[in-house]
């Protein structure tokens, strides 16, 4: 049987700051309580009462590689020490642009953007 005494303790606390104690709707549903993650590898994610499960949601699709790959952790690294967010053009845009473009049928162009979503 599982045990959630940590996730239920997280959840009563986070009622005191967070609107509904949850910052999506979907999670305030959940049964015994919202649970509170500490890490994700690979297909499995672990909460903080040392319960482990497969994440098929995969962090609702970006993380199709599954939770903390080896090669992207290695790849983030390495660009940590050249900043990030220039808020000006970038080499890699190129890049990507040119792989994209290579790999998605149609695509004659492409532009990168973050909204924040």
């Amino acid at each position: 049987m599982r045990r959630y005494d940590r996730s239920i303790a997280l959840f009563d606390e986070a009622r005191r700051y967070l609107a509904g104690g949850v910052s999506s709707n979907i999670r305030y549903a959940s049964q015994p309580v919202p649970l509170f993650f500490t890490r994700g590898e690979g297909a499995r994610l672990f909460d903080v009462d040392g319960n482990h499960y497969i994440d098929y949601i995969l962090g609702n699709g970006p993380a199709i590689l599954g939770h903390a790959p080896p090669a992207v952790i290695r790849a983030v690294e390495a660009s940590l020490g050249q900043g990030q967010v220039y808020a000006a053009q970038h080499e890699r845009e190129i890049e990507l642009g040119r792989m994209l473009c290579r790999l998605v049928p149609g695509a004659d162009l492409v532009r990168l953007a973050s909204s924040g979503t």
